[in-house]
Parts: C-alpha cells; structure tokens; sequence
C-alpha cells in the first residue's frame, strides 16, 4: 500500500502543488561529530535545496529539532557557539545561578557516596557523568513555544519532524510523532552514562542510537520523500575485545545500524571530522568538515533537485512560523515525585505572589531549588493552555537520597598528611534540613564537627544552623618533607566551641551571616627555640564568648586554586573573655600563673577577584585589611596565636609566622594564570605584601609589645602547576615565604587545605 500512496494523494487532491518534489534529510547519532549536520544544512540552504522533512536521532535529533523550530542553520551555528551551550555540554550552571546561599561549607572531600536507608543499606553508582539541569531547562525554553505553535503536532513544526528514542523498558525504538518536542528530543539525546536518561509515559528513555543511529527507515515509512539526503557521522561499532570494557558495554548495549536510504533516490554525506565524541570546545572544526562534503556532494544532490527554495522565502517562513510562538508565561506549576509537605517547600521556593511567573523570573528560583541539599534532579515539562493563554510546568523532582558519605584529605610530600571522613542524613519536609558529621584526622590538624542546617520555608531564603566543633592544629619544629625527623612540637593550638550561625541570602551570590560562639582555646607553645622532649610548654586557655556579623559575596569556580570569580567580605566580630596562662619549665618564673579579663573588637575586609574569567591568561589580585583592639595576652606568643593572620595560598596556611600576624594589618598581592587544556592544567605564579601597623613583637621577659609601625614588611611568592583531575587538585608549589627559617620550600600535593569553621570566624 506504501508503494501507491503518493499517486492516490495526487489523484485525490488534483492539486498541481502536491506534484512538487518532496525531500527529506536523515541525520544520524554520533555526539559532538554530529555538529557537522550543522555545515551539512548551511551547505543545501546555500545552494537553494528544499527540505521538507527531517529524521534525527541522538545529536542528529537535537540539530534536526532546533531546524524544525525555526531557526537558521546559521543560528543554530551561532547557539552552538556560545558560552551557555559549553556550559551545557559539561554539565554546568551557568556562573549568575550558581547559588552561593546554598553552599555548603568547603571541606577536603575528594568522594562523595549517596546511599538509601531501607530495610538494608543501598546505593547506586551515579548513571550520568554530566549533570543535565541546564540543558532540561534551555531545551524546554527553546522547545516550548515551537510545540505549542504546531498544537503539539510535529507534521505541524516548520517542518516534519520525527525523532527516535530507545525504550530501555520495553527493549526498542520509539518514534516520537507527537507531544513534548523538547522531551522527545531529550530522550533521544540521553547517551548512556553521560547525561541522565528520562522517563515518557511511565518508560525510561535513552538514546536514540542504541536501537537506530539512522532513521532512514521512519523518513521511508512516515514521509516517503521523493528524495532522501543523509548526513551520516556514525558507524556500527567495532567487535569487543577482552580488555576493553566501554567496547563490551556497546556491544551489549547497541544494535546495529543500517546506514543507507533504503530509497533509490538517495544521497549520503558521509562528513569525516577530528572531533570526538565528547569534545564540544570548538563547534568550528566539525562544521566546517560537514559543510565542506555537502558541498563535495552537492553537483549530485542538485542533478536530482526539481525545485529550488530561496533564502528569502525561507526568512520569510521562518518569521511567519516563530511569529505564532505563544510568550513563555507560566500558570500553575504542578511538582511530582514528592511528598505532601516537600510539595510546599518546593513550591513556595519557585512560585511567586502574581501567580504568574515568566522564564526570566522562573529560572534563578528554578536553580536555587536544584542548589538544595535534598533536592537530586528536577526535569521540567511547559505545557500551552489556549484558553488562558499561559504555559503549565510540571516539575519532576527526585529527592536526594537519605545518606551521604564523603571521604578526602591532604596528601603531600610535606607532613600536613591529613584524611577526612564525613556522613551526612538528610531531613526534608516542610524544611529542608540536613546533620552532618566531619572529622579530620592527622599529625598537623585534627578536627571533629557536628552541625544541623535548617533551610527555613521562608519567602526570603534563611537558614539557621546549630553547630559544634573540636579541632587541633600541630605545629611541629621539623616542617619539609617525609624524611626529616619529626622534634617535640612547639605551637599547639586547641580549640572547642558551641554556638549558632544564621543566614540570609543576598540575591544568587551574596550572603548575610550572623554567629554567636561559646568557646574555648588551649595554646600549648615554647617562648623559644631550645627545649627538648622532656620540658614542658606554656599554655594559654582563652574562655570566650564572641559574635559577629558577616557579608559575603562568592563566585569563586573552585573551593581551592580558583582561577575565575569574585569573593568579596566585610566582617565585625566582638570578642571577650577570660585568660589563664601557665608558664612551663622553660621559664625562670615556670610557677607563675597568671589571669585576666579581655575584649576586643575585629575589622576585617578583603576582595579577592579574578579580572579575566576566560582565556589562556588570567590575572587576579587580593586586597585584605583588618584593624583589631586586641589587647596584649601575657606574653608575646600567647598574643601571637590569637592575633589575626595574613594567609593568601594553601601553603601559607599550614605555617605558623608570627611575621604575618598582628592587630592591624593592610595586605595585598596579584596572580597570573595561564589555564591550558581546556582549564584542566593551570600555571599559577602569585606574589603578595604583608605591611603591619604597629607590628606586636618581643619585648623585655618575653612579654608582647608594639614596635614602631610602617616600617618593616613581609613578602610571600609562590608557583603551582596544577592537575584539576577527576577527583580533585594534584600540584607542585614552589613558595617564598619571609619568616621561615628556610624561605624556600616546596611540596608535592594531591588534595584539598581546609579546615573546620574557627571560633572566630
């Protein structure tokens, strides 16, 4: 019956407009090297050859669908092009909705588990290497208003449109001819492992060449075209070896593929391109690989053409369908997958006053509910009312799962070796809440925390979180490497605290914190260099209660070695509280015990910016000041410890320089980075200023007391080449740093710097 359909249409109609020729273009699978079917298209619109109908699957369904919405082959070029779809293709967010508010605190975790409290204890490997939360959200901007246009109808699109899907449920292909165009082209587009598959009408779709790469067949059967072109940038795969687990994973997973037109009349294009399957750094090269062989093909292709289209009459279609696009307006958002009391929770966070909501206001709230903790994938479907003339948004929310493990550290040629270990359970209902557990372990700094965060279900975004911590910092005399002997420790700095953070969120990337603290400090140290194992320290306890008021803006791109954003701070901390200093054997006086009573006030200011975020070369500066009342403890080292330190780079922070700690202080320096690799190596050189006012230093009987200030000043330089591997930063670091009894030092390192929240923070 297929054979004679065209002429019972013909003698039906009796329309001489039916006889014009018909043709139809394939567009196969084959990830980033599908954006050769780019040039393919910008080569026959060129060249004036008509297409009426388009069959895609995988990348061939995403270029084919963005077509049949409208757009230009130049358009979808530009869109390829930008710094959204680059985003996009890695997973991203882009940097303005990347929710400061909803960050966690930095720790040195290098792997993160998430498991399912049930009758036994579960987890699941993660099924998707990219996070696909922007791609959803753009597709479906991109997508929605080109389906309502058509009434949900894609012989109704621009043009015919037909993609394909694998129903991993049912074990075969599915053509989408109707419904969703943007859900349709998503599930076609869900490679295995690389973005998270979707699920259509209660079935799990995956991408659509794993059962057919090329969908000649359904341009045969649904439109039988009286001429087929295919741009093909795929092949079946080769047989799978022993040793080579991602060739046995296809070869379970794909079937094979006939890549032809099935048709007589039929032109291939078969474009060859560098780009690999993953790599959408630079769309120039595979568009221009597909356009050069269309164009090779081309006095094939037109000896075959009967009709020609011109660019002004496309234009003019174009604009005639895209003017028929209802504007992105939301009514009722409809959450599915959570409970009664997590559905007001999520719908008070996205949901606004006027009961109407456009993209534009839709898509910060949008992100600031992925930012949650208890919040693992939102998918969102736009479906066109006519009669109110507004679009409904389901949103598909799948909560986090009950239990998060983390695991991290430092690891390095020096001795500040450091593991991490953390748990976390989550609590999600009219609130979302989280309890974690952190610990570090290691001879430099140990640490132990507990905390509760409470994300209130409050028009402005408001957390609360009761916290408490222990940790140590040990400061031993011996401090290069593995191999030299470990001396008697001659800074040891302890601190306990309990107490209260509260927060407000300033927009995406600003925060309003307030703390209220009960701690207590033990300092262990010598007033000098010569002592043994056998003789016994100083210690300071400091009983205080402190509190403070902080605002902070944060777009930094990683939590250590960034080399884009912005972190911005302006802190006021009241501090008082009781002093007990005993003095060891080393001193004259070794009996005495001495007490008092202290408060201060702390000023404290920085900006820490990165003026060139993209590029090869970037360059960044920090400037940091802070003016403090602090008084003077019993003796100089006791000041020391407690006095506010200027500490720019990882290293620095593992030191002990009483050089780089004072009252008042202006402080400040540049970096240069060249990021190569697409930002995965970084050579980073950093040089900073340290300039005291009234630096404390030594007095007569070892007592702390204020040189003349302006007068001396601290330098420290460091370069890093650093690896952002998969799991987390490996580096070599080369420092100066004025104060050491060696300014030179280096280290070998893999891992994170970072330590627990302090009192006086």
């Amino acid at each position: 019956m297929r054979t004679f359909g065209p002429i019972i249409l013909l003698l039906l109609a009796g329309s001489p407009s039916v006889m014009a020729q018909r043709v139809g273009l394939v567009l196969s699978g084959g990830g980033a090297t599908g954006m050769a079917h780019i040039g393919v298209l910008q080569a026959l619109e060129e060249n004036g050859v008509p297409i009426d109908h388009i069959t895609g699957s995988s990348m061939g369904a995403l270029v084919g669908g963005l077509y049949a919405t409208g757009l230009s082959p130049w358009e979808i070029d530009s869109l390829f092009r930008t710094e959204q779809f680059q985003i996009m293709a890695e997973g991203g967010i882009e940097p303005e909705f990347d929710y400061y508010f909803k960050q966690d605190a930095p720790d040195a975790s290098l792997i993160n588990l998430r498991f399912d409290l049930d009758t036994t204890l579960q987890t699941s490997l993660p099924t998707n290497l990219r996070s696909p939360v922007l791609l959803d959200l753009e597709q479906m901007r991109g997508f929605a208003p080109a389906a309502a246009a058509a009434g949900y109808d894609m012989d109704s699109l621009f043009v015919n449109f037909r993609c394909v899907a694998s129903d991993i449920t049912a074990q075969r292909s599915v053509v989408f001819r109707k419904g969703d165009l943007a859900q349709a082209v998503r599930a076609s587009m869900s490679y295995p492992f690389y973005f998270k598959p979707i699920r259509v009408n209660g079935h799990l779709m995956m991408d659509g060449g794993l059962y057919n790469n090329f969908p000649s067949d359904v341009m045969y059967q649904d439109f039988f075209p009286d001429l087929i072109i295919g741009s093909n940038v795929s092949s079946n795969s080769t047989p799978p070896t022993e040793d080579d687990l991602l060739s046995q994973l296809r070869a379970m997973m794909q079937e094979p593929t006939n890549f032809s037109v099935i048709c007589e009349n039929g032109v291939i294009i078969e474009p060859r391109t560098n780009t690999t399957i993953f790599d959408f750094s630079d769309p120039t090269v595979a568009i221009q690989d597909g356009y050069r062989e269309a164009m090779a093909r081309m006095p094939e292709i037109l000896k075959q053409v009967t009709r020609t289209v011109s660019r002004a009459e496309l234009t003019a279609r174009r604009k005639a369908f895209r003017d028929r696009f209802p504007p992105l307006v939301f009514g009722d958002i409809r959450i599915h997958g959570a409970n009664r009391s997590q559905t007001k929770y999520i719908t008070r966070t996205v949901q606004n006053k006027s009961g109407s909501i456009s993209y534009s206001e839709l898509k910060p709230a949008y992100f600031r509910l992925y930012a949650d903790k208890n919040i693992a994938h939102i998918y969102p479907r736009a479906t066109f009312d006519r009669s109110r003339q507004v679009y409904d948004l389901d949103l598909q929310v799948k909560t986090e799962k009950d239990l998060e493990v983390r695991f991290g550290g430092m690891f390095s040629s020096r001795p500040i070796n450091t593991g991490m270990a953390a748990i976390r359970y989550n609590l999600f209902g009219r609130s979302s809440a989280h309890i974690d557990a952190l610990s570090y372990f290691g001879k430099f700094y140990a640490a132990g925390q507990v905390k509760l965060r409470v994300d209130l279900s409050t028009r402005s975004p408001l957390f609360i979180e009761p916290l408490f911590n222990i940790h140590r910092w040990d400061h031993f005399r011996s401090f290069s490497t593995f191999f030299d002997e470990v001396k008697p420790s001659f800074v040891v700095i302890r601190e306990t605290y309990g107490g209260m953070n509260a927060g407000l969120g300033l927009g995406n990337k600003g925060l309003l914190r307030v703390d209220m603290k009960l701690a207590e400090t033990k300092d262990s140290y010598y007033q000098s260099d010569e002592f043994n194992g056998s003789d016994t320290t100083d210690v300071t306890w400091f009983r205080q209660l402190n509190g403070g008021v902080q605002l902070t803006r944060y777009t930094f791109n990683r939590k250590q070695h960034p080399n884009a954003g912005q972190r911005m701070g302006l802190s006021l901390r009241y501090v008082m509280g009781d002093e007990l200093t005993d003095l060891g054997n080393t001193r004259p006086d070794g009996t005495l015990e001495y007490r008092s009573y202290h408060a201060w006030w702390v000023l404290k200011g920085c900006i820490d910016q990165y003026l060139i975020p993209r590029g090869t070369v970037r360059l960044g500066y920090l400037l940091e000041g802070v003016y403090s009342t602090m008084p003077m403890f019993q003796n100089y080292t006791a000041t020391i410890i407690r006095a506010p330190a200027f500490q720019p780079t990882p290293e620095s922070r593992t030191y002990f320089i009483p050089e780089f700690r004072t009252t008042k202080y202006m402080a400040g320096g540049i970096r240069a980075i060249v990021a190569v690799a697409r930002n995965k190596f970084d050579l980073r050189l950093e040089g900073y200023v340290f300039q005291p006012y009234e630096p404390i230093v030594r007095g007569e009987a070892d007592q702390g007391v204020n040189s003349p200030g302006l007068i001396d000043r601290y330098f420290i330089g460091s370069g890093s080449l650093i690896y952002q591997s998969p799991l987390g930063p490996v580096w070599f670091n080369l420092s100066y740093i004025d104060g050491l009894r060696n300014a030179w030092a280096w280290s070998l390192n893999f891992g994170y710097i970072l330590f627990n929240q302090k009192a006086q923070e």
